[in-house]
């Protein structure tokens, strides 16, 4: 059986992050590496086809390993691609990025974009190990940074308030760069690790973890579309400052913890102005995987720590949200 290993990664971390890699595990030196471009345009079949060919062409088996070592793209295609190919191959998550870190390493599901809508093709891969060096990260500057603090803030929000307590006091980024300590991180993965082991194919209590996405996604996908810039962390935290809107008008979380939330997401992010996207925004709402029977169903919160999953929310009320 051909045992070789493959290693998918994007063009930046393969300049930056493999050699370390590398040196680290010096026995992955014979691996075949598979690069893709960076970025979320690379989440499409097209690069699914692209990297399945390369390991047919190299007699890859049901025994070989993808390592998956980049950023949340990476690790969505490499994932999807594992979960498929013959079946199923071995796969190792190595997240570069504090997003990735953070999230999308964690939980076994996998994505890639279609028909310009996010995450609409994906498999759960359950077999996947992940493999954590923090020393990637003193190589992201700080948007990258803040990227990846999104996911952390909307799973402190969801799942532990103590925990909320100590990251609004301490900023993510400041002039040495990481200014979370790995302690926070560590227990960000935690929290969101135990809730996929609860319920690990999202029937119920997994679905925590969109908050803020259910706009978020609309954004980000609208963003795609249109050839602007906005990363993933970005767009969920304007997805959270509107689902804390929601939360306040329909479920009454207490008005200074909104405040309070609103206030730090806007000193850390540029919040999306929903206006501007409200003549696009249904079509992409519409196919939101969290729909039920015609209804756009939101995670919202009432209070920090306490969710409460499928909120039928109408257009009307999302027409009439406005940034502060």
């Amino acid at each position: 059986m051909n045992k070789q290993i493959f290693i998918l990664t994007d063009e930046n971390v393969k300049q930056y992050c493999l050699p370390l890699l590398l040196d680290k595990y010096p026995m992955w030196r014979s691996a075949i590496v598979i690069t893709i471009a960076p970025g979320e345009q690379s989440k499409s079949l097209s690069t699914i086809e692209t990297i399945s060919k390369t390991l047919l062409e190299n007699n890859a088996s049901r025994e070989s390993t993808l390592v998956s070592l980049g950023g949340g793209v990476v690790c969505d295609i490499g994932g999807f691609v594992a979960s498929i190919f013959k079946r199923g191959i071995g796969h190792i998550n190595i997240p570069t990025s504090l997003l990735a870190m953070v999230d999308a390493s964690i939980g076994g599901k996998t994505g890639i974009n279609f028909c310009g809508i996010k995450n609409q093709l994906g498999t759960f891969n359950f077999g996947t190990k992940t493999i954590y060096v923090f020393d990637f990260l003193s190589s992201l500057d700080k948007r990258q940074i803040l990227n990846g603090a999104a996911e952390m803030i909307k799973i402190v929000l969801v799942r532990d308030s103590l925990l909320w307590q100590k990251m609004k006091t301490n900023p993510p980024y400041n002039n040495n760069g990481l200014g979370f300590d790995t302690s926070i991180i560590k227990k960000c993965i935690e929290l969101k690790l135990a809730v996929v082991k609860a319920d690990p194919y999202e029937k119920n209590e997994r679905k925590i973890l969109n908050f803020g996405h259910t706009l978020g996604h609309c954004f980000e996908a609208i963003a795609l579309k249109n050839g602007k810039d906005l990363l993933h962390g970005e767009a969920i935290a304007s997805g959270m400052y509107y689902a804390v809107l929601l939360s306040e008008k329909k479920l009454a979380f207490p008005s200074e913890k909104a405040k309070e939330i609103l206030s730090y997401l806007s000193l850390l992010y540029d919040i999306i102005d929903i206006d501007n996207y409200k003549e696009s925004l249904y079509n992409y709402i519409v196919c939101d995987k969290k729909n039920t029977e015609g209804q756009i169903m939101f995670v919202l919160l009432e209070d920090i720590g306490k969710t409460k999953i499928n909120c039928p929310v109408t257009f009307k009320e999302i027409n009439a949200l406005k940034s502060l």
